[in-house]
């Protein structure tokens, strides 16, 4: 079945190709893949100590991309198939069209008018945010969520204004219209009626503040509520797959990206806000309910203070506030991250570190799920883009305790060798990971470490 699925899936994207022949047509392809040749953890567990057996095996998250763009005039076409790394396309189950598993991560199409004042944007899209949220220097995809996401939900219908009256400002409103079936006419699925699409809209704008002597964007944005459209996202979709009509949280965004400041410093600063319908036991034993808040402030900076060195550095504070994860419960946690990388003069070769410390606190010890040892956050207004977590990947983490207040720290460590290539690098690197959790009475570790070797190519 993979395999047709494959086969039909690279015929389509020849097809659209072959169509377009007369049209501007690009294509492309991506492997991205991590063996590690050895890992293991140790644990002790208030005093008991266990371990697991060197092994092998492969990172779950490599995969294989291949995508097909068509340009023509003001119109774009992008249709892209995805593979995991057994082959199979368990990360696109799609649950508006009956819980069924597809290859095609993306196909979605950008039509401009007005000189490209005025887009239109339609389709599939994979983690989308139209430029209008800047990554991390060191961990990448911010905790702010995507226009169109891959784990809240891919589908986006939107419109982008960008004025030539006002230059450097370019403002996008959308919403997730998903699919229905059948020929279009009988459009009465719930999740497209309009009195729950308003409270759908995703709203972005960025503007290029026009300061001299100073390259300064600033973007922001807020969707009034977010929903699992369409998507399976890891076991949380259980409460969002009958209707799609229930919000996990609203949410805000305000971000300023300074490429060059001073002439030598990649800076970026962003806060995000998010506010869901929590609840409390109160001293009568009955459940009262009020708006609950979670904040994020991150700062991420990028330099090259030496020819052949970047340094990279990256610190979020989160703080969720009485009851937003879980009833009776409120988190503190700040995670920090630095990399450095030096690329040897006259070769192909690089080589880097990588280091991160985490550490956190919750009232009630309820912050972390702890039924699959993973320690990520233990609420669904979080997704696997934005995880936080223990660690900043998914190496082991210690056994929770539970039941108290709780401290949790989380130190890691990444040498790692780069061989570049011309459209792609192999990086072998040693990983150590340190994560403890504990209260009052109980304390629980983990020592952990892996030997990924990776090779990636674009081509």
């Amino acid at each position: 079945m993979k395999l047709n699925k494959f086969i039909l899936g690279a015929a389509s994207l020849a097809m659209a190709g072959g169509m377009a022949f007369a049209q501007n047509v690009t294509f492309h392809a991506g492997v991205d893949y991590t063996v590690w040749g050895a890992s293991q953890a140790f644990y002790n567990d208030d005093g008991t100590t266990s371990n697991t057996e060197n092994s092998a095996g492969y990172d779950p998250d490599g995969n294989m991309t291949v995508d097909v763009s068509v340009k023509a005039a003001s119109f774009e076409f992008n249709l892209g198939l995805y593979f995991n790394a057994d082959g199979g396309d368990e990360e696109y189950i799609d649950f508006s069209d009956g819980g069924k598993g597809t290859p095609f991560y993306q196909g979605n199409m950008k039509a401009g008018f007005f000189n490209d004042q005025v887009n239109v944007y339609t389709g599939k899209f994979e983690d989308f945010n139209g430029g209008y949220i800047a990554d991390g220097a060191v961990f990448g995809e911010q905790y702010i969520t995507n226009l169109a996401d891959s784990d809240y939900g891919p589908y986006l219908t939107g419109l982008e204004f960008v004025p030539a009256f006002v230059s450097g400002l370019k403002v996008f409103a959308g919403f997730p219209i998903l699919p229905i079936r059948g020929n279009g006419i009988q459009a009465n699925e719930e999740y497209n009626q309009w009195k729950y699409l308003g409270k759908k809209v995703k709203i972005a704008t960025s503007y290029q503040v026009p300061v001299s002597g100073l390259d300064l964007t600033l973007n922001a944005g807020f969707r009034p509520g977010t929903y699992y459209d369409g998507v399976d996202n890891g076991g949380t979709m259980s409460t969002f797959t009958e209707t799609f009509t229930k919000s996990a949280f609203g949410e805000g965004y305000l971000q300023a990206v300074v490429p060059n400041l001073f002439d030598m410093l990649n800076l970026t600063v962003s806060y995000d806000i998010r506010y869901r319908d929590g609840e409390y036991t109160n001293i009568y034993n009955e459940t009262e309910e009020h708006k609950a808040f979670a904040h994020m402030i991150g700062v991420s900076g990028e330099m090259s203070p030496l020819e052949g060195l970047t340094l990279s550095a990256e610190d979020r504070f989160f703080f969720a506030g009485d009851d937003y994860l879980q009833s009776d419960e409120k988190l503190i946690y700040n995670a920090f991250g630095f990399n450095a990388e030096y690329a040897l003069a006259g070769t192909q070769v690089a080589v880097g570190l990588g280091l991160a410390e985490i550490i956190a606190g919750d009232a009630n010890g309820t912050a972390f799920a702890d039924s699959d040892g993973t320690g990520k956050i233990n609420n669904s207004s979080y997704a696997s883009n934005s995880d936080i977590a223990l660690t900043l990947n998914d190496m082991a983490t210690a056994n929770l305790p539970g039941g108290a207040a709780t401290k949790y720290t989380g130190t890691y460590v990444k040498p790692y060798f780069k061989y570049n290539f011309s459209n792609g690098a192999l990086i072998a690197a040693f990983e150590l990971a340190y994560t403890k959790a504990w209260t009052e009475d109980v304390s629980n570790t983990c020592l952990s470490y892996r030997v990924p070797v990776g090779i990636k190519f674009e081509f």
